[in-house]
């Protein structure tokens, strides 16, 4: 239709034509438009309007695709939409995105845009709004939400520290998000949004500026709780004021990472608890204020149990928290399978509402009295639980620096929880040997699943509570708590009869009790249950668990947790390495035979089972191989092989110290030829002196290049590069397995395990010289804990010896002084100073001291 046929109608006439044809008109503020122009009745006749109120983007529009099209009348579009979209369309083929935006004739045109580039490429086009002043703060805010929607994950830091958009907005924001993360009543992990960590992320700029952000941001809230963490943001800028360079920035990195820590913690503790009611304020404060300076680098578990017991009904308390998590264990099966997404049940660091620099005296009283109004019935059992607490705590403040008196209240108030999630009375001799088994158990790995377990007990039949109790179950307490994660699968997987065969199987055998006594295979029994609950593997349930009754040990339990964590790609490793397994029954026959279920047909395979843990290379090959294949990445595999290939051969040493691909040990061998013959080339043993100050009977110090105790270290010693750790980080593994620059000195115990260990690396000075370099201390964390051992190695092979700085601990840092590593062997790395994975490439490290200088070559 041309502009010119609608003029001249009589309102009878324009009703028929738009009746006849709609497209291309609309109505807006309350007047019929034709394309952008108005469409007015003169003296009973329509005429068009070139300019009217409240269209002034229609006429930008309208004019634009005038000058695109000179025969408009024609070639214009049916409808107001359409045009948006050719506009935005021919826009986007002549500029560059952020050109495009800038240049777009209306709100509309610009949203198009931005939609358009959304779906192509959301990184660019979230990195164009952030540079431009085009939209308005909320307007970025808005459309930042539904890039993360659209991704399925938080956005990087880049994006909202681009964004121009205030803090006081962006902390609204979390709060409104941090609220929405659960519901009361239950949890369904699977539509559980990510933490949205990032949305109040401060980023690198001058000192004051952070400072006056945060200042107005919790000024903006106007709340009694946001008034109080105000002499924290005080408190920061007094500590840290002084730590600022001439650029405004807070120097060195260290110092800048801690108070970004910090003040990020500070918001995130602020918005989880932006639910809690007005009396709540004080005990809040001082909970915030204890989180904040007990150094945590993981906050998300109390940001988890902060944000749902906002939403739980009732006064703060031990009463509301055992009532909130009573109702999660009325469906345990919905929500403890996958106990590591629900912290509010595993957070053995303690219950929240423990203030700091107080005694616990005061909280047990408040404790009692809610066990006596709650459950009255159970009293019996439970304050003898809480008396022992008191003993065992008092006079012992409550700060961080007590994590195990926090965990073991949290522990009780968990089991506590577990009896009043049923609805039916547990008979107290029942319940009496759970609790203090329960309460003493030493392995916090194993809490949650049997927190479940006893809350299954609490709501099963009498039969099972006949089965579990006494005289059915006797022994020790593990033995009593072993049946507890075997109720996961009744009565779909397992009948009552067969429970009860199967428990009288474990009591029967004076061997297979004292095995249970074991906390590893303890552990090993509950984690391979679980699994099963979660892999939909439970055809042969009842007959393994037979087979395993009567000869339980850690390495049947191993095999079968591994082959039901990754399914058919087990006996794709097995083939590989040369074993001979059925393609059927495979879990069975391990149930009956262990290890003698396979036959071991070549070297590779004889060598893997002499190996303690031997289960977790398959386990580390089937979380590794997916990824390897999705980046395309070769290297993380053939590294795997050569391992394997190199260990049974004994040319493992020569393997990860050969310089081809490995530009750093070339480099090294310019200067000191000697290494490529390894580390234990170099250095022998270590002296009397230093393996009396580090060692107890029995044990022993070693300088380890080892293949397998480089594998396995990260799990005896619980690092992030463990073998059955997140694949994140421990895909740097084989750069600590098969790249010659790194070693371990490891305390060992008597029958060979791990007990700590530093990694040691052969670096180059800032001069380019060999160097080592002392990487800090697992478990104990510590810089300094191996360095009399390190300084002989270093003394002995006549190198430097450096080590990283804490300065948070008032070491100085040395200016112009730093060691590096170019380019090595593996695709990954992962460096504990940095506490981060990198890619390959040059790294160096600037906050080193240097220990000693020995003569040179």
């Amino acid at each position: 239709m041309k502009f010119s046929q609608l003029i001249g109608l009589t309102s009878d006439n324009l009703y028929e034509t738009i009746v006849k044809s709609p497209a291309g008109f609309s109505v807006e503020d309350g007047s019929i438009q034709y394309l952008g122009r108005q469409i007015q009745l003169q003296d009973g006749l329509t005429v068009l309007s070139e300019n009217s109120s409240g269209t002034t983007d229609n006429k930008r529009l309208l004019d634009w695709m005038i000058n695109l099209h000179p025969n408009f009348e024609t070639l214009l579009p049916d409808s107001k939409v359409e045009a948006v979209k050719q506009c935005a369309r021919q826009l986007m083929k002549k500029h560059l995105l952020i050109d495009t935006i800038k240049l777009s004739p209306t709100k509309e045109v610009q949203l198009a845009v931005v939609n358009e580039g959304m779906r192509t490429n959301i990184e660019e086009t979230l990195l164009a709004i952030s540079r431009i002043d085009t939209f308005s703060a909320s307007e970025k805010m808005q459309i930042f939400m539904i890039a993360e929607k659209q991704k399925k994950e938080p956005l990087q830091p880049i994006y909202w520290t681009k964004s121009g958009i205030p803090l006081s907005m962006r902390l609204k924001k979390t709060k409104e998000l941090f609220q929405h993360l659960y519901t009361p009543v239950s949890i369904d992990k699977k539509v559980k949004p990510a933490h949205n960590f990032y949305i109040t992320i401060l980023g690198v700029r001058p000192f004051k500026d952070i400072i006056n952000e945060l200042r107005e941001a919790f000024e903006s809230e106007n709340n009694e709780l946001s008034r109080n963490l105000l002499k924290e943001v005080d408190s920061l800028d007094k500590k840290f004021s002084s730590k600022v360079g001439d650029n405004g920035i807070l120097m060195p990195w260290e110092i800048e990472t801690e108070f970004t820590k910090f003040a990020n913690n500070l918001l995130y503790f602020y918005a989880a608890c932006a639910g809690f009611l007005k009396d709540n304020v004080d005990e809040l404060t001082s909970y915030i204020i204890s989180l904040l300076y007990n150094n945590s680098t993981k906050v998300s578990h109390y940001i988890d149990e902060l944000c749902y017991l906002s939403k739980q009904p009732g006064a703060i308390g031990y009463a509301r928290y055992i009532d909130a998590v009573a109702d999660i264990l009325k469906s345990p099966e919905q929500v403890v399978s996958d106990y590591e997404n629900n912290k509010q049940l595993s957070d053995t660091r303690g219950f929240i509402l423990l203030q700091s620099n107080k005694t616990l005296t005061p909280y047990l009283t408040v404790l009692k009295a809610d066990i006596e109004n709650m459950i009255p019935e159970y009293s019996d059992v439970f304050l003898p639980e809480v008396d022992k607490l008191e003993r065992d705590s008092a006079k012992k403040s409550l700060p961080g620096r007590e994590p195990d008196i926090r965990a073991k209240v949290h522990r009780l108030l968990m089991i506590i929880s577990a009896c009043k999630s049923s609805e039916q009375k547990i008979d107290i001799s029942l319940l009496a040997p759970f609790v203090p088994a329960i309460m003493e158990h030493r392995n916090n790995k194993d809490i949650p699943y049997l927190i479940s377990g006893l809350a299954r007990l609490a709501q099963s039949t009498p039969k099972i509570h006949q089965i579990l109790g006494r005289p059915g179950i006797t022994g020790g307490p593990n033995s009593r708590l072993a049946p507890l994660q075997l109720l996961v699968f009744v009565p779909h997987s397992i009948s009552e009869d067969d429970l009860e065969k199967i428990c009288k199987s474990l009591q029967a055998s004076i061997v297979i009790r004292r095995r249970i006594k074991d906390d590893k295979i303890f552990h090993q029994w509950i984690t391979m249950l679980q699994q099963i609950s979660v892999s939909n593997t439970e055809n042969e349930l009842v007959p393994i668990l037979e087979k395993l009754a009567q000869s339980l040990t850690f390495e049947k339990l191993s095999l079968l947790h591994t082959i039901f964590k990754i399914g058919d790609e087990f006996t794709a490793f097995l083939d590989s390495i040369g074993f001979s397994c059925p393609e059927e029954g495979l879990p069975l026959l391990i149930a009956e035979k262990g290890a003698d279920a396979f036959e071991k047909n070549r070297r590779e395979s004889q060598w893997l089972f002499k190996q303690r843990h031997f289960h977790l290379l398959p386990l580390y090959i089937a979380s590794i191989a997916p990824y390897a294949n999705e980046q395309r990445n070769i290297e993380l595999m053939a590294l795997i092989r050569e391992f394997i290939e190199s260990s049974t051969d004994n040319t493992f040493i020569k393997n990860r110290q050969s310089p081809l691909n490995n530009r750093h040990l070339s480099s090294i061998y310019q200067k000191y030829p000697e290494f490529e013959a390894g580390w234990g080339a170099n250095f022998s043993n270590f002296s009397k002196e230093t393996r009396s100050k580090l060692l107890s009977p029995g044990e022993t110090l070693e300088l380890t290049e080892d293949p397998w105790d480089l594998f396995i270290s990260g799990l005896e010693v619980r690092t992030c590069q463990s073998p059955e750790g997140k694949l994140s980080l421990n895909k740097g593994l084989m750069s600590y397995v098969m790249d010659g620059r790194n070693a371990m000195i490891v305390r060992k115990s008597k029958k060979g395990n791990i007990l700590s260990r530093s990694v040691i690396r052969m670096v180059l000075d800032q001069d380019d010289r060999p160097a080592l370099f002392l990487e800090k201390s697992y478990p104990e964390y510590s810089d300094l804990l191996f360095m009399d051992a390190a300084r002989e190695i270093a003394n002995t092979m006549k190198l430097p010896l450096y080590h990283r700085v804490n300065s948070s601990k008032g070491e100085a840092v040395v200016t112009g002084e730093e060691v590096k590593l170019l380019e090595g062997r593996a695709p990954y790395d992962y460096f504990d100073s940095l506490e981060d994975i990198t890619s390959r490439r040059e790294v160096t490290f600037s906050q080193v001291k240097c220990d000693l200088q020995p003569p040179r070559h």
